[in-house]
């Protein structure tokens, strides 16, 4: 029995020794090897280096790395940073997995801990469960290992998504008795459209579109006014929205998105998030139901008329030899003119932390005509009942004979349009007047009397 118990001590410190000595040799042989030229850990240059070299100029190399560590943590329309002590950067690991001759990843290691901690801080309305953290790690040690600075790394690639589920992060609605075969299928076909990550969305595109059938301008203007409604409730960019030439009785002014098939006015927007969005769009009840739905935001997003002012029509008289003595013929009745400036409040927890410029939206006025009879002691030129006549006999036009002369038209051209591109230029409009410049055309002051003509 003593005997036994005696060789198995043998035994047990010859399989040590054995292991020990092949151990030293591995040490041996790792801190001799020897990296060949193009040999690269991330971007720091170990060619030509053995193992021990390299290590030494990689721990001065990450040393620096280190210092200027700069890891952005991008969730939707917020951004916050990862504290630097919550990475580490493993040498020996990089090491031992670099292979000669190649472009190796840095190997780091990113505290689950510190990790969480941060998200609860910057999103504490949404819980992360703990595999939902160590995806996010894993994913920021994967994007680390080119050791490129500053790293923006979107969290929602590296959640699942059960983890943060879909809500309606905007709605808009608008009454209406009936539609039209074609607006239903035209509502039908934008249910469900998905807005992609940094895709841009054409309501042109979707509308006229073979199996929706002809649209009127209206119906299309109808639509795209609904969802430029909700589209304002959201962090997504508007790169294309024209208004018509005069206030539109069926929305507010400041939100209404004209198309015009003719002229190719169209309505579209960029989604900024890295995640994708789906628009829902329903007829019923009465009235056309829309929303987008996708991962929540954290801002809140609401848009406001912040002002209004109104222009009223002035009266131009005109005069006819075919109005009978004592006889006033009103040819254009008058309508106001209106302007209209939308933002937009980006707020958190009630808090405003931003306001955005939209649009300034300006309708013209409609001045009224009347037209009186042309006796010998009146003249054939227009006249304006309250405004400076001088701006018209200097500037512009109003009145042109036609026929032998005995008939006078003075009519003014009211129709005033301009298109607002990303979010608050206009096309075709002076900033400090805001008149058309268009060549060839009268210009306008905000009254709708023309200031020059050609």
């Amino acid at each position: 029995m003593r005997k036994s118990y005696i060789i198995l001590i043998v035994f047990a410190f010859l399989l040590s020794s054995a292991f020990a000595k092949n151990t030293f040799a591995g040490e041996g042989l790792f801190n001799n090897k020897r990296f060949s030229d193009h040999t690269y850990i991330g971007p720091f240059n170990i060619s030509n280096s053995k193992t021990k070299q390299a290590k030494s100029k990689l721990a001065s190399d990450f040393s620096e790395l280190q210092s200027m560590l700069e890891v952005n943590l991008i969730y939707q329309d917020i951004q916050f940073s990862l504290p630097p002590e919550s990475i580490k950067f493993d040498i020996d690991m990089t090491l031992a997995n670099a292979n000669s001759g190649e472009d190796n990843p840095i190997f780091t290691t990113v505290s689950r801990g510190g990790l969480k901690t941060v998200l609860n801080q910057e999103l504490p309305r949404i819980q992360f469960p703990k595999e939902a953290i160590d995806s996010i790690a894993d994913g920021i040690e994967k994007e680390l290992q080119t050791g490129i600075m500053p790293k923006n790394v979107h969290i929602t690639d590296y959640i699942g998504k059960n983890v943060i589920p879909d809500e309606a992060v905007a709605s808009s609605e608008y009454s209406i008795d009936g539609i039209s075969s074609a607006l239903t299928k035209a509502i039908h076909t934008l249910d469900n459209s998905v807005v992609q990550p940094f895709e841009s969305f054409s309501m042109m595109e979707l509308l006229t579109s073979p199996e929706i059938g002809p649209l009127s301008d209206e119906e299309m203007t109808l639509l795209s006014s609904i969802l430029y409604s909700a589209v304002l409730q959201t962090n997504f960019q508007i790169d294309e929205r024209n208004i018509s030439t005069v206030v539109s009785p069926n929305f507010q002014p400041g939100f209404e998105a004209a198309m015009n098939q003719s002229l190719g006015l169209d309505f579209q927007f960029t989604n900024p998030n890295k995640t994708e969005f789906t628009i829902r769009a329903a007829w019923s009840a009465g009235a056309i139901h829309l929303s987008i739905e996708g991962l929540p935001f954290y801002y809140i997003y609401e848009p406001s008329m912040t002002n209004i002012e109104s222009f009223k029509p002035r009266t131009i008289r005109q005069y006819s030899s075919f109005v009978h003595d004592g006889q006033v013929v009103v040819s254009q009745e008058g309508e106001e003119g209106m302007e209209a400036i939308v933002k937009r409040k980006m707020s958190v927890d009630g808090q405003i932390v931003e306001t955005e410029d939209i649009s300034e939206d300006f309708y013209a006025p409609i001045h009224r005509i009347e037209i009186y009879p042309l006796s010998s002691g009146n003249s054939s030129e227009p006249h304006i009942t309250d405004s400076d006549e001088s701006d018209l006999s200097q500037n512009g036009e109003t009145a042109t004979e036609s026929g032998n002369g005995s008939s006078v038209r003075g009519e003014m051209d009211s129709g005033y349009s301009h298109d607002t591109h990303n979010s608050n230029n206009f096309e075709n409009v002076d900033k400090k007047t805001n008149v058309e410049w268009n060549e060839g055309k009268i210009i306008y002051d905000k009254s709708g009397l023309p200031i020059s003509g050609k």
